[in-house]
């Protein structure tokens, strides 16, 4: 064994390094990096020094390298570091900069501080620190939502401190840094806890590029009311790339319907099923998401009078290479207990109700849709004493950057809700707060996206496509009301001048009434070009000041569908 301890800045001596079976208890946050479970992180974020501990194992007795991407999740632009062991005991640890995909740069300004490094039974263990912001233009600042980190490493140690072969073994991966449920806050499973499946019913993915998929399910009998007390997805092997996000709706129906599944969007659904999607949401998972463990707390609600029976449940299949014959049976696994908790949790969707008329530019940097949950809406439907929120996932398709849930009460801007700078369509799963966040009747959540459509040729227009566009947050909150949805739109009848405007300017059809066919719709806003010049601008104006309409949807589908006065 060959270990290595390092002193701390003031000359204070770090004690005996903890080995790697006590890491999980001395750090708040673990995950596996690579998909072989051979390089894994340990991590705790020091909100109050602003520094980023972190423990890095990997089964290797050669170099190991880790580092921060800027927003590609590649290697140039990346602020690195890297580190080994040598045959003496001795411990390296180098910050350093890519400028390409070649050897990165050593960091004149060594931001990095190595705490101890050992090597031992073929496994490599490195502890570090840096701070989230080292005021170094080589670094990348920490900053809240998604972090792309890069890993990589060999089987070899460098032959010289200058000197590197090429990594063996290398990949990327996306994690909230710091909104990540501690571990320690994730209770054990009570003696009593069992699971059922939520599964498609062996689904022969169409050979389209998107398909949403509904299955109606009676869930097992749970012999009076329990908790939800952890979801874990259950993705078919061989699929992952193509089942993007799944939905599960708290749903009522006749029970005949249990077992059917069918293309959401086609003419054989069962009346009466389609009105279960938007209604209240019991479960989400997306691309990249993981198991998610509910605090000690709260649980969702099954069974009882009020307690979820039936769900239905929305599989989003992304496929775009139009592959044919795939069978698919994915879903999600509940794990339920009698020991009741504390409070009933739902969850809560805001931002931007899902639809043509959220219309994109072509070609630019940047574009911002808004989408409002009014202060009507939490006014009339939330209790005296607000809801307790506790985390959040949001979700945009593929030319999303940015998105952020702004909070006002009284007029007054709060701390946002939600807040993500470097959103990865690839990675959304739910981002835990470290302190609750109450919501009162009659605040408003504004939920801003930001859009990159640069190398695109036509407008971006909403839909439930990943070439097209959605802009919303999902917000797991404590307790339980019957408001489900809390949305906002553009009145079609709005856009129509402007859309005439484009057609005298020979940027598309004619367009004067609401078509009777909705594909039609989509087709004409789906070809258009607005350009860059009085057009954008007129649209710009326009998007800005538009009268927005709420959605306000609770379980038993009373809508408010009104104006909405104030809008921030």
């Amino acid at each position: 064994m060959r270990i290595t301890y390092m002193y701390a800045v003031f000359d204070t001596v770090i004690g005996p390094y903890v080995y790697a079976a006590t890491l999980k208890d001395s750090y708040a946050h673990i995950a596996t990096l690579d998909d072989k479970g051979k390089y894994v992180m340990y991590w705790t974020m020091d909100d109050k020094l602003k520094v980023m501990h972190v423990a890095i194992t990997v089964q290797t007795t050669g170099w190991i390298g880790f580092g921060i991407s800027p927003y590609t999740g590649r290697m140039p632009g990346s602020d690195t570091v890297i580190g080994w062991v040598d045959n003496q005991g001795k411990t390296y640890l180098q910050d350093r900069y890519a400028t390409g995909h070649v050897v990165p740069t050593l960091d004149t300004q060594q931001d990095y501080t190595l705490i101890s490094g050992e090597e031992a039974n073929g496994m490599t263990i490195l502890k570090f620190k840096r701070k989230y912001n080292t005021s170094d233009s080589r670094d990348l600042p920490l900053e809240g939502g998604t972090t792309r980190l890069i890993w990589s490493y060999h089987s070899s140690d460098p032959s010289s401190p200058e000197v590197y072969t090429k990594h063996e073994y290398q990949g990327t991966r996306s994690l909230n840094l710091f909104n990540t449920l501690p571990e320690k806050d994730k209770p054990p499973m009570p003696n009593d806890t069992k699971t059922f499946d939520v599964l498609a019913k062996n689904v022969t993915i169409p050979a389209a590029a998107t398909t949403y998929w509904c299955t109606a399910l009676k869930l097992p009998e749970v012999n009076g009311t329990a908790h939800v007390i952890r979801l874990t997805p259950k993705i078919q092997k061989g699929n992952e790339g193509l089942v993007h996000h799944i939905l599960i709706y708290d749903c009522t129906f006749e029970e005949h319907l249990h077992g059917t599944s069918e293309d959401c969007d086609s003419a054989n659904m069962p009346e009466g099923l389609g009105d279960c999607r938007g209604a209240t949401l019991l479960a989400a998972w997306a691309v990249g998401g993981e198991d998610t463990s509910l605090p000690a707390h709260v649980g969702l609600p099954l069974g009882g009078l009020y307690g979820t029976k039936y769900v239905l449940m929305e599989t989003h299949y992304d496929n775009p290479n139009l592959l044919s014959g795939v069978v698919d049976a994915s879903g999600m696994t509940f794990y339920y207990t009698h020991q009741k908790r504390q409070y009933d949790a739902g969850i809560l969707e805001v931002g931007r109700s899902v639809g043509p008329f959220q219309m994109i530019p072509e070609g630019l940097k940047t574009w911002q849709t808004i989408g409002y949950c009014s202060e009507d809406c939490t006014r009339r439907n939330l209790p005296a004493a607000g809801i307790n929120v506790l985390g959040g996932m949001l979700h945009t398709h593929l030319a999303g950057r940015t998105l952020t849930v702004k909070h006002y009460r009284d007029g007054k801007e709060l701390a946002n809700l939600a807040h993500n700078p470097h959103y990865d369509f690839n990675y959304q799963d739910l981002m835990f707060y470290k302190q609750e966040i109450k919501i009162m009747p009659g605040d408003q959540l504004t939920t801003i996206c930001g859009y990159n459509t640069e190398g695109r040729k036509k407008v971006t227009v909403g839909g439930i496509g990943t070439k097209d566009e959605m802009c919303l947050g999902f917000f797991l909150y404590y307790p339980k009301q019957e408001m489900s949805v809390c949305l906002s739109y553009e009145n079609y009848l709005h856009m129509v001048p402007y859309i005439n405007a484009l057609r005298a300017a020979g940027q598309t059809a004619p367009y004067n009434d609401y078509p009777s066919k909705p594909p039609y719709l989509w087709n004409i806003l789906n070809n258009m070009t607005i350009g860059h010049g009085k057009l954008l601008h007129t649209f710009h104006d326009l998007m800005k000041n538009i009268q927005p309409y709420q959605y306000c949807a609770a379980r038993d589908h009373k809508l408010m569908q009104e104006s909405i006065s104030n809008f921030k």
